[in-house]
């Protein structure tokens, strides 16, 4: 069969029906009215290409992603979900924001790493196609405008660094330089590409106290040990980020859809579904999202799902930081509780 005639489909969380060409890597999303004519499309045109970002420099870390293939990210009021990390922000998870014009909750994207502009440039001529260009504030100035000439269409976003200074206790030596300091922190970082190295080594070398408080790093552990209740209790042991919610989904995502077709996750589906869910549903509380969560407990779901999500408005009731926020997650708490006892 030839490539242009195969279609992938991914039905969303919230409804939408994603069907992408792979011939042409254009999507069309699909609504309860039929296809959707995104916002800002030339000739009311219902196909979209799918968004190709590259990101260039050795301090990204983009291993969680299967680079130059499709990959399906959130979508948040209208824009691509793109999280990544960088060595000069140790542990946290960044994302980016990119306007998709759709309503639709997720959407294909192909994302690119190279270290060097020579690899970007043999990648071009080679004909790989790029929409979007990342870059961190170093990159040199005299680089940046070549490519802007050399590639006028190309969208470039430049990141800022963050590195946060050491402030030391009386008595203790000075902060470190920047240079030190940055050094430091690519030493120390949680930056490891998880295509190379198995969580199980990372252990045996002990170097888990290192990554300890990353809980996007403790999942990619835990998952690979299918310790999954290790998974579910992160929202209880940590303060996650939408962000780091997003990042967890996406590997699990990835080990849904198996596309290598391991017999060992084949039996596992269920439950990771069943985990990705709740994480679904996390997302949400933890965004405030009213509507599309009441929406959910008006649906209802299982009694898994209702204990860890009952589980994590306690926690986010005790940290509310106003009367009317406490009052919202209580009710939801108690909607959450019935329908606990109701599947019990």
């Amino acid at each position: 069969m030839e490539l242009d005639s195969l279609y992938e489909e991914r039905k969303t969380p919230a409804g939408f029906l994603v069907k992408v060409r792979l011939g042409k890597m254009t999507y069309v999303v699909f609504t309860s009215k039929g296809p959707e004519v995104p916002k800002g499309a030339r000739n009311q045109s219902i196909v979209v290409p799918v968004p190709r970002i590259a990101f260039l420099g050795e301090d990204f870390d983009l291993s969680h992603f299967r680079l130059g293939e499709l990959s399906f990210v959130n979508v948040k009021q209208g824009k691509l979900v793109i999280p990544y990390q960088h060595s000069s922000s140790g542990n946290e998870v960044r994302t980016i924001f990119l306007n998709s014009g759709s309503d639709c909750d997720i959407l294909p994207v192909i994302i690119y790493h190279y270290d060097k502009v020579e690899s970007l440039l043999k990648a071009r001529e080679e004909g790989v196609e790029m929409h979007h260009l990342v870059l961190d504030e170093e990159f040199p100035r005299q680089e940046l405008v070549a490519l802007k000439i050399r590639f006028p269409s190309l969208n470039m976003l430049i990141i800022k660094r963050k590195v946060a200074q050491k402030i030391g206790a009386v008595g203790e030596k000075p902060s470190p330089g920047k240079e030190e300091l940055e050094k430091s922190l690519r030493e120390e970082s949680s930056i490891v590409d998880f295509n190379k190295v198995r969580a199980t080594d990372l252990l045996e070398k002990g170097n888990l106290n290192m990554h300890s408080k990353n809980p996007v790093f403790l999942a990619r552990i835990h998952l690979r040990k299918m310790e999954l209740e290790k998974v579910k209790q992160l929202l209880l042991e940590f303060t996650l980020k939408a962000e780091e919610v997003a990042f967890i989904r996406t590997f699990l995502d990835v080990m849904i859809r198996n596309e290598d077709g391991k017999e060992e996750l084949k039996g596992w589906a269920p439950k990771l579904k069943n985990l990705d869910e709740g994480f679904r549903l996390a997302g949400l509380i933890l965004e405030t999202r009213e509507k599309e969560f009441e929406a959910e407990l008006d649906k209802g779901f299982s009694k898994d799902i209702a204990s860890m999500v009952y589980a994590l408005l306690e926690k986010e009731q005790d940290r509310a930081e106003n009367k009317e926020q406490e009052i919202v997650l209580w009710e939801w708490k108690l909607r959450a509780k019935r329908l606990f006892r109701k599947t019990a």
